[in-house]
């Protein structure tokens, strides 16, 4: 419990006194000849304009290309300087950011204040012209009614201010995410509709540079031999999709990649391959299992406890996971401020199940679509796999289930519409905060659910929004475990797991540190074979 509350110490903004951090002057970018390094993925990104990304694919290509103001430490949730210097609030709610100065996007144009403030203006005005009538999901759940942004400024050339509407506690801990980091102004306006899709290009200010991308086959990116930074030290970066379990496992064996996403299956073969290297970190993820509320029967409480007694959720992650892995207990991993360990268990029981469904007016059961991800995620390593032995188990209580999947893009875009009555998706931590965890998915302003899930509940809310102002560590905590227990009460999503976190990389590849909440790509060098 210490630990815990001394690491999210990190996180606590002082927002009475003022917030001064200083920057060790920046070293000139390194020389390049570290090789080219290949990532092997399950599944292509959907878009690198990262403001209207809400999918990890996304995030981890554009996070090589542009950055935000700030960053994790990556070895922990530390807030620190990155294309701003320092930063200073006197009251918590007017912020002042001094840039980086002679800091040029990769189109060769300035980034100073005016761009910075260019790029706030375009997430926060739904009519922006350079929008293109993108949703910028993050921006309106991060920034949205319950800390919004109300003014921003340019001070001057390399100085940008915005003043929030109420204090924040982890208004810094959010702008870390790469959603919040800034492209070239210039090449969004070239580019039009085009920006961040393959047909256009993904500006910033970044390690890497966009080359090319090849949908369902490739991204390359190579370095930015200008960049302010150390490094990078590849030449390139490449990240190929390659969605079948077994081709991708093959090809990290014989050394056609370097670094790759492997099915819970195929974990075991990597390990035991003298040439390759495994990195473990703690669980800050989960998967789960959601349910429509504008789409009966799930706005019945019994229907959705009903159906989370038969899932044989024990028997799901001995089968499809890690030994690392284990059953989720609730929503938020322990790792997670907040996270509650006095919930009650989640019990696997068919015939109270039976009992509970028949109490909501479904005797003889019921029939529905299950919607399972495209893609391989550690939270659902082999998701089609895992729909059908949950549409198993279901139907032993007189559930039938229809079980769907569709293109990834259109998947999150739909489930975000709430067209799925009931539906598999995961989450990581993108920052370490509640705020960006059990907040993110229930925070909402009082009485105007998600159209996600249509789930609602006041009680919730108020203390998801009190959480996010509160600097005092010990009473966030508090409020985000009363969060918890509310939730699992409700059971508006079902957690199956959580799943470690994991990566493998072949020997060649030189100079990775296990990280939390970023990539290491600019320290990385691949050697070359002898």
């Amino acid at each position: 419990m210490l630990r815990r509350k001394i690491l999210y110490s990190l996180l606590v903004i002082v927002t009475i006194t003022s917030l001064l951090v200083a920057c060790a002057p920046a070293k000139k970018s390194g020389s390049g000849g570290g090789g080219t390094l290949i990532v092997g993925r399950g599944g292509d990104s959907v878009i690198l304009d990262a403001a209207a990304a809400t999918d990890g694919e996304s995030w981890r290509v554009a996070g090589e290309v542009i950055e935000p103001l700030v960053r994790l430490e990556g070895t922990s949730t530390k807030v620190i300087p990155w294309l701003a210097e320092s930063w200073e609030s006197k009251d918590g709610l007017t912020w002042v950011f001094h840039l980086r100065k002679s800091v040029k996007f990769h189109d060769g144009t300035a980034f100073n204040a005016a761009a910075v403030k260019w790029n706030f203006d375009r997430w926060m005005d739904a009519n922006n012209q350079w929008r293109f009538g993108r949703t910028f999901e993050y921006f309106d759940t991060e920034f949205g009614e319950n800390l919004k942004i109300v003014e921003t400024k340019v001070v001057d050339d390399n100085t940008f201010q915005f003043t929030l509407a109420t204090p924040s506690a982890v208004v810094l801990a959010k702008l870390a995410l790469t959603s919040f980091a800034i492209s070239s102004p210039t090449a969004v306006q070239k580019d039009g509709d085009k920006y961040g899709t393959a047909a256009g290009s993904t500006v910033g200010t970044g390690p890497f540079m966009f080359k090319e991308w090849v949908p369902n086959d490739k991204i390359t990116l190579v370095r930015n031999p200008n960049w302010w930074g150390t490094g990078p030290k590849l030449d390139s970066l490449v990240f190929r999709s390659i969605p079948d379990n077994s081709a991708r496992l093959a090809e990290f064996l014989a050394g056609t990649i370097h670094q790759a996403d492997l099915a819970q299956t195929d974990m075991a073969a990597a390990e035991a391959d003298p040439n390759i290297v495994n990195y473990n970190l703690p669980s800050l993820g989960v998967g789960y299992i959601a349910f429509q509320q504008c789409t009966k029967p799930f706005d019945n409480v019994d229907v959705r406890w009903a159906i989370s007694m038969a899932i044989n959720r024990e028997a799901l992650v001995k089968n499809f996971y890690t030994k690392q892995d284990t059953l989720a207990k609730g929503f938020q991993p322990p790792a997670i401020m907040g996270s509650n360990p006095n919930l009650p268990a989640i019990e696997y029981n068919p015939d109270k199940a039976k009992e509970r469904l028949a109490a909501a007016g479904f005797a003889d059961g019921l029939k529905t679509e299950f919607w399972y991800i495209p893609v391989i995620r550690g939270y659902f390593p082999d998701s089609k796999a895992i729909a059908e032995a949950i549409a198993v188990d279901l139907a032993k209580i007189g559930v039938t289930v229809e079980l769907k999947t569709e293109d990834w893009g259109a998947y999150l875009d739909d489930r975000n519409q709430g067209k799925f009555p009931m539906w598999m998706l995961g989450w990581g931590s993108d920052n370490g905060d509640p705020d960006n965890f059990i907040g993110w998915h229930f925070a909402h302003p009082i009485g105007e659910p998600k159209q996600e899930d249509c789930y609602n509940n006041d009680k919730l809310s108020q203390l998801l929004l009190d959480g996010a102002k509160e600097p005092d560590v010990a009473k966030r905590e508090k409020i985000y475990q009363d969060a918890e227990q509310i939730v699992h009460d409700d059971m508006p999503r079902l957690p199956v797991a959580w799943p470690a976190s994991r990566t493998f990389f072949r020997k060649e590849v030189q100079g990775y540190t296990p990280v939390v909440f970023r990539s290491w790509y600019e320290n990385l060098s691949v050697e070359a074979k002898k």
